[in-house]
């Protein structure tokens, strides 16, 4: 959670909502978008010099933005530069799949069809998402080179972790991954409609051992 915010910070000086927006938005399936656990996050961040606060009124309100410090940026190059180890992460929820031929079988094909409408629905998501990117992608980089060449401690952050020449570039890459990793959630969660749909279908015909 901590360096996703990070990552979050890095491109953007942000409220807690903010944040919280965001996560639930893009990184829903990485970690849990819960203002608790943000909060918690953020608090030993904070205490840690890794995120800074900073307090403006705005509308007779007073909010509190967070900003990524020197320490901050170390931290996310340091989780950045670590190998990728893709299967590391461990979902319980495969092991409730894998135990699911404990139930009876009207149970499991309850299960099974829940799973698959859920799977569905996260595809329509995500198809929106792309359909937002395709329909914005002319003007997104220069968008975002624009907002943050308005904050130059943000530019020096993301420059001295990009290593690239130029701003533009550097949001051209960011772009690009981010574009990478909806690719392969959408392949990921057709293939996996097909996989329960499979076995969904399995169950209600009754077939043994396949």
């Amino acid at each position: 959670m901590e360096n996703i915010i990070l990552s979050i910070l890095l491109i953007k000086s942000a409220t807690i909502y903010e944040i919280m927006m965001y996560i639930e938005k893009v990184f829903n399936t990485v970690c849990s978008s819960s203002l608790g656990s943000i909060q918690a996050a953020l608090k030993k961040l904070v205490q840690n010099e890794k995120v800074i606060v900073n307090e403006y009124e705005e509308k007779g309100i007073v909010k509190k933005e967070y900003r990524i410090t020197p320490r901050g940026v170390d931290q996310f190059l340091t989780w950045m530069q670590t190998p990728i180890n893709w299967y590391k992460a461990k979902n319980m929820e495969e092991g409730k799949f894998f135990n699911l031929g404990m139930l009876p079988k009207e149970k499991r094909i309850k299960m099974l069809k829940q799973l698959i409408d859920d799977l569905h629905k996260e595809q329509q998501s995500l198809k929106l998402i792309e359909y937002h990117i395709e329909m914005t992608k002319d003007t997104t980089v220069q968008t975002n080179v624009a907002r943050m060449q308005e904050d130059q401690e943000l530019v020096k952050n993301i420059m001295s972790v990009s290593g690239e020449e130029t701003l533009a570039r550097t949001v051209e890459n960011i772009a690009k991954y981010q574009s990478y990793m909806l690719e392969y959630g959408l392949k990921t969660i057709e293939n996996d409609i097909a996989f329960f749909t499979s076995v969904y279908e399995r169950e209600v015909a009754g077939e043994k051992g396949k």
